[in-house]
């Protein structure tokens, strides 16, 4: 085959058209891109690594990649759209695991006031996903 493009699935080298090549590796250069321009970013792919969140493997078909993907840039769009204390909050409580008592202890009020802070974070970060037809 006169086409040197390949991409490893389930451990077999499977030849491609460039095309093909470019969908596949398309959303891991862009994360690469990302990774270089956000180092910094409270909320970065890293985060969400260590939070439990999975990247799907090798074997995941392209489309879900690709749809993977696009929910990651848009998770990051609307935790941008939130305001420095509700970034701080859900940082704290998905990102360092802190119990709402932690996190109420730390900013000096009571845990319900924590309790009700983050449901109506996460009722924001949820219209946001809504509006974007992707919850």
């Amino acid at each position: 085959m006169g086409n040197n493009r390949y991409i490893w699935l389930a451990g077999e080298k499977v030849y491609v058209s460039e095309e093909m090549y470019r969908a596949y590796y398309r959303p891991v250069w862009r994360e690469v891109k990302q990774k270089e321009v956000r180092k910094d970013a409270e909320c970065s792919l890293d985060a969400l690594k260590d939070s439990g969140f999975e990247l799907a493997s090798g074997e995941a078909l392209i489309d879900e990649v690709v749809t993977e993907k696009l929910l990651l840039d848009e998770l990051h769009a609307a935790l941008a759209e939130l305001t420095d204390d509700e970034r701080s909050l859900i940082d704290a409580m998905f990102y360092q695991d802190k119990s709402e008592r932690e996190v109420a202890v730390d900013n000096g009020i009571s845990s319900i006031a924590i309790h009700k802070r983050k449901h109506k974070v996460l009722e924001k970060l949820k219209k946001y996903m809504k509006s974007k037809n992707l919850g």
